[in-house]
Parts: C-alpha cells; sequence; structure tokens
C-alpha cells in the first residue's frame, strides 16, 4: 500500500474513539446506536459507521497487506474490457454487434438460442467481426455443438491457436438454467472430455465459465454466491484433472461470471473475495502463483432492474459498473436501461455502453489497481465476506458438492430462503426501490418494448417485481374505468400542519398505483367539513392525516363521523401509541406509519377497490 509523502494529519490532535462516541451520543440524544447508524448486508453483515486499522482482519488467505489483485498492464492502460450482451436473430444480431463494437465495446457476449444451428447462426452473426480485435464470449451453456461450431468458424479464419475468446461452457449452472438434474454426472464427464480435446485446438481461450448470475437473480447473497462459485470451480478443476488435464491448465481454461449491484461497497468487497477465495484454492492445488489470478467478468444484476421508472436502472447499473471497475474486473456488461421490459432497443445499448466509456475515459476508474485497497471499511467487509463464504464452500463441500445440492434441491432451498427474507426487507421498505416502492410517479407513461420469452429453470426475482405487479392492476383499472383506484385524504388543520404525513401517505398510496383524493381546500377545520368533503369525493377508504396534537383534539371524532358518513375503512396516518385503543373503537381500521408492510397493506386496499386484486409472491 502507497505511503502519503506528507503527514496529512500533521497539526491535528490524535484521533481518539472514546470522544468520537461522546460526539455521536450528542447528536443521537438517546437514540439507539445500533438502530440509527449499524446497518446489514443481506448476509446479515454488520456495517459501522467508522472503522480503525485493527478491524480490517484478514480472514480467509493471506493477510491484506501482502494481498494483491493481478496487474494487468492492457487493463491500466486501456481499461477493462466492455462487453455487450446480444441474442435473438442472427442478422439483427450481427447489425447490433457491429454498431456496439463501432461505439467502444471491445468484446461480444452472444446467447444462441436452443434450437437453432449453431454454425449458421454464428457464422451469420459474426459477419465482419475481428475475433482477435474483439473476442467472443458465449452466454453460458450447456451446448457442446455449439462450441464446436465455434471451433471450425474459428479454424476457417485461421484463429484457433489465437483467439482469446469465453465459450461458455457451464453443466452444472445449466440446472439453474432449466438444465435436467438426470445425467448430471455424465455430462460433467462428456463435457470435462470435451474440453481437454478442444483446449488443445483454442489454446488461448477459455472454454468453461462459472456463472454466479444465475443464482443471484434468484435471490442468493453475496455469499451464497460467492460458496456456489468456488465450488463449481473446484468441481470443474476435479473434472479437468480427471480428464487428464494439470490444475495449472484446468485453471486457465476457467472464467467466472458475477452479479454486480448498486450496493457498490458490497459488490467491490464480494469481487474481492472472489479472487482471494480462489487463489486459496488454486494454492492448496498446487499452481504456482503466477496462475492463480481469477478471470472475471461482471454483469449488472438483472434483478435489480425495474420495469417502472426504468430511467432509474441508468443510476443502478453506473454504481454497479462502477463498483466491478474499482474491483477489478477484467470484463464488464452493463445490461441496458430497458432490459426488464424485454429486448433493448438502440438508446439502452448506447447508454450502457456510454456508462463505460464514461467510467474508463473520463473518470479513469481502471488506471489505478486495487483503489479500495486500505479502506478499513471495504477491507474488513472483503474478510468477512470471505469467510462466510469460504464457510458456505466448505458447507456444499461436506454435502457432496455442487452436483449433489443442485440435483437434490437443498441449493434451491437455501437460494429461497435468502429471497424470502430479503422480500421480508422489500415488503417494509427497509430496502427501498427507487421510483418503485420509494417516490413512485403516479402518472408516469410506462415505456413498451418488444417482449422477449420468458426464462426457464430458476426464477428471475426482480426486486421491483412485487410492487409493479400492484400497480399493473391499477392500470388495469384505469384503462377499464377511466381513473383510477382513489382514497380520500381526510387531512386535518392547514397544510403546514398536515402535510408531512399526507405526503407519505399519497406517496404510498401511488406504489399501488392508487390516486390521493383530497378535495377542495387544503385542509379541513372539523369533522362536518371532513364528511362533507368525503362524501363530494365518492371514495370509500378514508385515511386521516395531520399532527398528534391535533389527532388527540380531534381525530377520534373525525374518525367516528367518517364512519357514520359511510365509510368502509377509515385509516389512521401515523402510530398512535397509548391511544390505539380509543381510535380503534372510534372505528379506525389500520395504522400506517414508518416500517409497516407496505406491500401487504398495499395488496389489502387493492382488494378492497378494484375486481381481482393481485396477489402477493
Amino acid at each position: 500500500m502507497t505511503k502519503p509523502k506528507h503527514d496529512l494529519a500533521a497539526g491535528f490532535p490524535p484521533p481518539d474513539r472514546a470522544a468520537w462516541d461522546e460526539a455521536v451520543a450528542k447528536v443521537l440524544r438517546g437514540r439507539d446506536f445500533g438502530r440509527v447508524l449499524v446497518s446489514e448486508t443481506s448476509d446479515g453483515l454488520e456495517i459501522q459507521p467508522l472503522y480503525a486499522e485493527a478491524g480490517a482482519a484478514s480472514g480467509v488467505g493471506a493477510s491484506i497487506d501482502d494481498w494483491e489483485i493481478g496487474v494487468d498492464p492492457d487493463r491500466v492502460r486501456n481499461g477493462w474490457d466492455v462487453r455487450q450482451r446480444h441474442e435473438g436473430d442472427a442478422a439483427e444480431c450481427n447489425r447490433k454487434i457491429l454498431e456496439d463494437l463501432g461505439g467502444g465495446v471491445t468484446s461480444i457476449e452472444l446467447r444462441v438460442e436452443s434450437g437453432c444451428d449453431p454454425a449458421e447462426f454464428l457464422t451469420t452473426a459474426l459477419v465482419g467481426v475481428d475475433l482477435d480485435l474483439a473476442p467472443l464470449a458465449l452466454a453460458p451453456h450447456s451446448d457442446v455443438d455449439l462450441v464446436r461450431a465455434f471451433t471450425d468458424l474459428s479454424h476457417t479464419r485461421g484463429l484457433a491457436s489465437s483467439v482469446k475468446c469465453w465459450l461458455g461452457l457451464d453443466p452444472l449452472g445449466g440446472i439453474a438454467r432449466g438444465d435436467e438434474t438426470d445425467g448430471l454426472s455424465n455430462r460433467m464427464g462428456d463435457v470435462a472430455q470435451f474440453v481437454a480435446e478442444a483446449a488443445e485446438q483454442l489454446p488461448s481461450s477459455r472454454l468453461l465459465t462459472v456463472d454466479a448470475t444465475r443464482y443471484a437473480e434468484a435471490g442468493a447473497t453475496e455469499a451464497q454466491q460467492l460458496a456456489t462459485s468456488i465450488a463449481t470451480g473446484v468441481a470443474y478443476l476435479r473434472a479437468l484433472e480427471a480428464a487428464g488435464l494439470t490444475p495449472s491448465r484446468a485453471a486457465g481454461l476457467i472464467g467466472f461470471r458475477y452479479a454486480a449491484t448498486a450496493d457498490q461497497f458490497v459488490t467491490i468487497a464480494m469481487l474481492r473475495s472472489a479472487r482471494r477465495l480462489w487463489e486459496r484454492v488454486l494454492e492448496s492445488s498446487g499452481v504456482q502463483a503466477p496462475d492463480r489470478d481469477q478471470a472475471q467478468q461482471a454483469v449488472t444484476s438483472e434483478a435489480m432492474y425495474s420495469r417502472r421508472d426504468p430511467w432509474v436502472n441508468l443510476l443502478r447499473a453506473t454504481s454497479a459498473a462502477l463498483a466491478a471497475g474499482v474491483a477489478g474486473a477484467d470484463s464488464v456488461t452493463v445490461l441496458p436501461f430497458d432490459t426488464a421490459l424485454g429486448e433493448p432497443d438502440d438508446l439502452g445499448r448506447r447508454s450502457a455502453r456510454n456508462i463505460q466509456m464514461l467510467l474508463i475515459e473520463e473518470s479513469n476508474i481502471a488506471r489505478f489497481v486495487d483503489p479500495a485497497a486500505g479502506s478499513w471499511f471495504v477491507d474488513s467487509l472483503t474478510a468477512r465476506l470471505s469467510s462466510m463464504a469460504w464457510s458456505g464452500f466448505q458447507a456444499i463441500e461436506t454435502a457432496g458438492g455442487m452436483a449433489a445440492v443442485l440435483t437434490d434441491e437443498s441449493l434451491a432451498v437455501e437460494v429461497s430462503a435468502a429471497w424470502d427474507s430479503r422480500l421480508e426487507r422489500l415488503s417494509t421498505r427497509e430496502d427501498p426501490v427507487t421510483g418503485v416502492s420509494e417516490f413512485p410517479l403516479l402518472e408516469d407513461e410506462p415505456l413498451r418494448r418488444v417482449e422477449q420469452p420468458a426464462s426457464i429453470g430458476w426464477p428471475l426475482r426482480r426486486l421491483a417485481a412485487p410492487f409493479e405487479n400492484l400497480r399493473d392492476w391499477s392500470d388495469r383499472h384505469l384503462a377499464e374505468h377511466g381513473r383510477r383506484p382513489m382514497v380520500f385524504m381526510a387531512a386535518l388543520g392547514d397544510l403546514a400542519v398536515h402535510n408531512g404525513r399526507s405526503t407519505w401517505v399519497a406517496n404510498l398510496l401511488a406504489v399501488a398505483g392508487i390516486q390521493a383524493e383530497f378535495g377542495s381546500g387544503s385542509g379541513t377545520m372539523s369533522p362536518i367539513e371532513t364528511t362533507a368533503r368525503f362524501a363530494e369525493s365518492g371514495c370509500d377508504v378514508a385515511v386521516i392525516c395531520s399532527s398528534d396534537a391535533v389527532y388527540v383534539d380531534r381525530g377520534v371524532a373525525t374518525a367516528v363521523a367518517l364512519r357514520d358518513a359511510g365509510a368502509s375503512m377509515v385509516v389512521l396516518a401515523g402510530d398512535p401509541g397509548e391511544h390505539r385503543k380509543e381510535f380503534e373503537k372510534s372505528g379506525v381500521a389500520e395504522f400506517w406509519y414508518v416500517g409497516i408492510d407496505v406491500l401487504d397493506t398495499l395488496q389489502r386496499l387493492l382488494g378492497r377497490l378494484v375486481a381481482d386484486p393481485p396477489s402477493t409472491p
């Protein structure tokens, strides 16, 4: 780690943790330190507000001071490999590939649909593509015929010995993509034997891909993503060794593919952890230090993309790409912002590649090797995540390896449990989805794209989907009735008095596409005025919004008046505390405040307001 030339702390008193704790206590004013300032990752790892050098434990592998990521001079000089994903019609793929290459993309990821002729598809899709300058990465698959077709094509072009392509064979990951578990062991052996033979014809290419993104898309945590990837890599090392290859040669045939999210520090720690874990595996396998680097592709997580307010996906993708670049990923794929809507258009593809161009050319992130090194927070998180993932890897090995946990579906159960835990945090908005579960744009016109076939295998669990499901039903109601479902806002007092809670409730309702109806004026001054506006609104449900002081003065009377006026349900915005029973007796059915199960609340509300409401996942 480079030491500064100047002592930047000179002239300042030495830092003291006790003094910092005392200053924080004054700001918190009795509030719980852990609840306010300490958060958790999806794996339950605490994130503290302050870190010291002593907290950056080494965890798995070499100490943090000694550990370094591999230095690729080309990456430092030119930036990481900008890889763009393509799929669909071969001729259209070719048009888009050439356009992207002209716009700065440096390699191509191609997803070839099953059922087509692979040789014909590759020949058409790669017309005019110089594979020495723009290597091909085949999206993870289990089709050896596809690799044979590429081998024949590269021989035809006289490139077989020089191309540095990723050919994507991933028989274990195929289970998550919908392959049958029956015969998995035989397929593994056949693929390993094929790879051992093909490696002689394609000496510079990586024929196997360990794809952890499919597990992440189904809900796996970062530690689970790491554990499954290392366990898969170990299984491939064993299979290739059984086919006659040395561990060193086998390691050079494997590439790793990880999902990068907008949680940039966790993503940085995960990708750094992946390198450390794989280095430890290769060291234990007798591989010499120069050959222990992990070839790593980061793909912006499809699970974090939203259909609603998809422009926010540009920010999510930028944060994820930044994290991948800082973490030292060799290749980065940014999925277009409109990926969740269907087939991305030219704008989506152009903005995806330009995100990387800006990070490389304008921000110069790639010019630094492991810039997160020396951050006690990132080093600590990397070490703790490494330890947790290594324990997960050991558990998989104890259970019989990746083939076993995929075949008996125990891994699927664990990933589903992780998703259930994440769904709880999404439901309470502890994990907010901007533009969807927080700050939704009620009148935003949804973008339309050509729909793509649904993926098979393990489910794609997008974070925004449960809330978007509610919005879809509101849109259907709007199309059938000419208006959105509506709820009356019984705002009591002047705007300054009720605005905080009435605005919060209006945004809450907008999450499900429900219109907040205030009536005329900014607020009512009596229960009689409130019931008059309620009658004019034509609504069936009313929400009382105001300050605690106004609630004490006339909240109960307003609730009684609204029930007498025909409201089928009366809600109070806020937690009434000791007055809860009094409000319940007056007819208040629910209390809405920060921390409630928003998804369940809005689901039940739509059940009152629209026909055939959606069910929560």
